[in-house]
């Protein structure tokens, strides 16, 4: 029993490590990117880039770990919720590499189609045979990919509606050398 124990911890700790690390990488590129607001991040190493620490997400992830814990209460349903998460995963990431091959690696659309379609046929019958745990605890997953895609799109749209209307009220550079030659300046 206390291999098992010692297994079990082991790939836990590794997994959450996996998901932290994750949850960094993933904010400081949508932060980049213009998909999330500037968040405080703390570089770890001075030797490697990728040593990153936000504290915001920290806190995020673990209020998340207990509320999981507590609402679902029990192993099944988080099962649930993390299949429904993986083949949703796999789709979605099907559905991407069908962009990369046309827009990056230039395949003709009957290749890329073909290409992907295959991936697609087994990523949908995974998906599909895990559409009946939605009610038990598959919603999830689903709910929070919504409300962080409806986040991310919202702010990149602010800020692009933001900069349109900045970039309207500002006049051209020839139209204020013009104003300088001709109108008295203020002087303080």
């Amino acid at each position: 029993l206390i291999p098992l124990v010692l297994i079990a911890t082991a790939a836990t700790v590794i997994a959450s490590q996996a998901l932290i690390t994750g949850a960094f990488s993933l904010t400081m590129q949508a932060v980049q990117l213009g998909y999330l607001p500037r968040v405080p991040i703390s570089h770890t190493s001075p030797d490697e880039f990728g040593q990153i620490y936000i504290s915001s997400i920290n806190w995020v992830l673990m209020v998340a770990c207990v509320a999981l814990v507590l609402a679902f209460r029990s192993s099944s349903n988080l099962a649930a919720a993390y299949g429904v998460a993986v083949t949703t995963t796999m789709v979605v990431t099907t559905l991407l590499l069908f962009r990369v091959e046309r827009e990056r690696w230039r395949w003709s659309l009957p290749a890329a189609v073909a290409f992907t379609a295959f991936f697609l046929v087994i990523d949908l019958s995974f998906w599909g045979a895990n559409l009946v745990k939605i009610p038990a605890g598959g919603w999830f997953p689903l709910v929070i990919g919504a409300v962080v895609f409806i986040a991310m799109t919202t702010w990149r749209r602010g800020r692009s509606l933001l900069a349109q209307r900045l970039k309207a009220g500002t006049p051209r550079f020839v139209d204020f050398i013009d104003r300088l030659e001709h109108e008295k300046l203020a002087r303080v």
